[in-house]
């Protein structure tokens, strides 16, 4: 270890982490073939704390005859090719790390990153989306989503991902 070198504690505070999200941190990190499919009806959504709601109706009609198909056959290659070289030098420091909010396919990387074949898709409805913030007040609404598909949301991902290293 180099005698100029500070050390600072890691601090890591994450609030939320939702589908294909991450936090990596090491020497080495190899993220690869990560897959998210989601399909989601919501009459209302998700509300934060200390909110008020009162005589709010919120409806969601999705009358499919194929609901969310998902035909995710990927062909995934890892080849680890590591070849000698000359080490590089590389310092880093910091005192914390703070997420309120990852969503999907993000992240915090932190070292030798090799990121690939990441899939992330969705599909939502939702009469009300989701409320955030302290204190709020939602009164007497009306939310409707009608939402009639033969097939809702086909979702085809075929990929062929390689990674080498």
């Amino acid at each position: 270890m180099n005698q100029n070198c500070s050390i600072y504690p890691v601090m890591l505070c994450v609030g939320t982490i939702t589908g294909n999200s991450g936090v990596y941190i090491s020497e080495r990190n190899v993220v690869f073939g990560i897959s998210s499919h989601s399909k989601s009806n919501n009459g209302f959504g998700s509300i934060d704390s200390n909110n008020l709601l009162h005589r709010n109706i919120n409806l969601v009609y999705d009358s499919d005859f194929i609901d969310t198909p998902i035909d995710d056959r990927d062909v995934k290659i890892y080849s680890d090719n590591q070849t000698p070289s000359n080490p590089k030098m590389t310092q880093v420091a910091f005192d914390s790390i703070n997420v309120a909010t990852m969503s999907q396919n993000s992240g915090i990387f932190v070292g030798d990153v090799k990121i690939t074949g990441l899939d992330s898709h969705s599909k939502q409805n939702s009469a009300q989306g989701t409320t955030y913030g302290h204190k709020n007040v939602e009164m007497q609404n009306l939310n409707y989503v009608y939402d009639s598909d033969t097939i809702d949301t086909p979702i085809q991902d075929q990929d062929f991902k390689v990674l080498w290293r």
